[in-house]
């Protein structure tokens, strides 16, 4: 067989599983649309509905009127999490039956996703190479997190579009102000963004760090003008502090009374919701999904019998991160070309997601440019023969994007815990292999 026939056999292998793995996808949506509750979703949409009825999002409603209730809040405090310009965003798309909304977010999810897929083609100039493209599509389409995203109905593909125009008009020299209003307005959808600004005074980036607190005055300006000033304050000193405390959690003071809920949970062996009259199930895929290191001081100290917020290991985890990369700021990163500089941006994002008390597996859809680096680095890596080097980075890799099931290693005690922490690791095998790939590129 000639070079040709190889070469279109080959491109035709990967045409295929590139249109395979996006109906996956098109499946996917169609299928978690119909079958599934989507408890992030449902959270989004509850809060919304609620502020087209003159409410507070952020009350559980079920006891005054089950229809402002989002099939799963067993709280008096509603399960959403967001500022308020959030909920303002959800009011057009709750005036759709549940069903309709369900569809129209996850499609809109799916263009978001495809868009980053296109910024990343055109970051790392692979959009005239049809083989790349096909390559990096198919390890895009079955990256477990996003499929993750989809079946909870998450809000973190959004959030990656910003970050990731901002990086393209970043990687394109162009107006560095845009790159930080763009990434000031991801810290509406993520409000641990807010951690980038230290390193970006690490670098002296004040441009990008004056277009990102541009971002966020335009969302306060945003917030007072659709929220008042009562609400915007008794969010930022009430419901923040609680939030930043309990998540969507709660006492048992905070719980709503058992007789209350025992009136909608239908008594089935699955789990099921009901919203306007339709049962769906809870979830359509079951996995581990806690991918925050604090996570593990939780564990730890949750038998103490001083409680201490998640708020105080978030910060200290994040300081000690934020000395380390700063040293080897300092040390290893004396110069940073296009790609060296989206790298170090992916190192913090990293950080960001560790840092972060409240980092689920939907939110490491933040590691889809893992996919391109991966790619990028590798001829470089088997030129110099880091065959190792590549087998852990690869591994860090896959770990975190290949399929989990939650009851796959359920008895199998040891393996059960690795797995149930398979991100956190996933997290620190990629952080390190990119340190050390700035490491060598230095010595080099």
């Amino acid at each position: 067989m000639n070079y040709n026939y190889k070469n279109i056999l080959l491109k035709t292998i990967l045409t295929l599983l590139f249109l395979v793995s996006l109906l996956n996808i098109v499946n996917n949506v169609v299928l978690f649309s119909n079958q599934s509750l989507q408890m992030d979703f449902t959270a989004y949409y509850a809060a919304g509905n609620v502020l087209n009825h003159n409410l507070s999002p952020y009350v559980n409603h079920i006891s005054t009127d089950w229809n402002l209730w989002d099939g799963l809040g067993t709280f008096k405090h509603s399960r959403f999490l967001y500022p308020p310009l959030v909920a303002n965003l959800f009011q057009p798309l709750a005036h759709l039956k549940y069903i309709d909304a369900k569809f129209v977010w996850n499609f809109f999810n799916l263009m978001c996703f495809i868009l980053c897929y296109i910024l990343l083609l055109k970051i790392f100039n692979y959009h005239k190479d049809i083989n790349k493209i096909l390559i990096s599509g198919i390890l895009c389409f079955n990256f477990f997190p996003f499929t993750a995203l989809l079946e909870r109905g998450q809000i973190d593909c959004v959030t990656l579009l910003f970050l990731l125009l901002g990086l393209f008009i970043y990687s394109k020299g162009k107006n560095e102000f845009w790159t930080g209003f763009l990434w000031g307005i991801a810290s509406l959808f993520k409000l641990y963004t807010l951690l980038i600004i230290p390193f970006l005074i690490l670098r002296k980036q004040f441009k990008i760090l004056y277009g990102y607190l541009s971002g966020i005055i335009l969302i306060v300006i945003l917030t007072l003008l659709l929220n008042g000033f009562d609400n915007t304050y008794n969010y930022v000193f009430k419901e923040a502090p609680r939030i930043a405390k309990y998540g969507s959690s709660g006492t048992k003071e905070m719980q709503i009374p058992v007789w209350v809920l025992q009136a909608y949970f239908p008594m089935s062996p699955t789990s099921v919701s009901i919203i306007q009259n339709r049962m769906y199930v809870t979830e359509s895929i079951s996995f581990n999904s806690k991918a925050s290191f604090i996570r593990f001081f939780e564990v730890g100290l949750e038998k103490l019998p001083v409680k201490i917020s998640n708020s105080v290991f978030s910060i200290f985890v994040f300081l000690i991160f934020f000395i380390l990369i700063a040293f080897f700021y300092k040390k290893y990163i004396k110069e940073l070309n296009n790609k060296n500089d989206f790298i170090f941006w992916q190192i913090i994002l990293i950080i960001i997601l560790l840092a972060s008390p409240y980092t689920w597996l939907m939110n490491l859809i933040w590691l889809l440019p893992v996919v391109f680096i991966i790619m990028e680095i590798l001829p470089e890596l088997r030129r110099d023969k880091k065959y190792l080097f590549i087998a852990i980075f690869i591994f860090g890799y896959l770990f975190l994007a290949l399929p989990d099931n939650l009851f796959w290693t359920k008895h199998l005690y040891f393996i059960h815990g690795i797995f149930a922490s398979r991100y956190v690791i996933s997290e620190f095998i990629i952080l390190f292999s990119l340190l050390n790939y700035y490491k060598k590129s230095y010595k080099s």
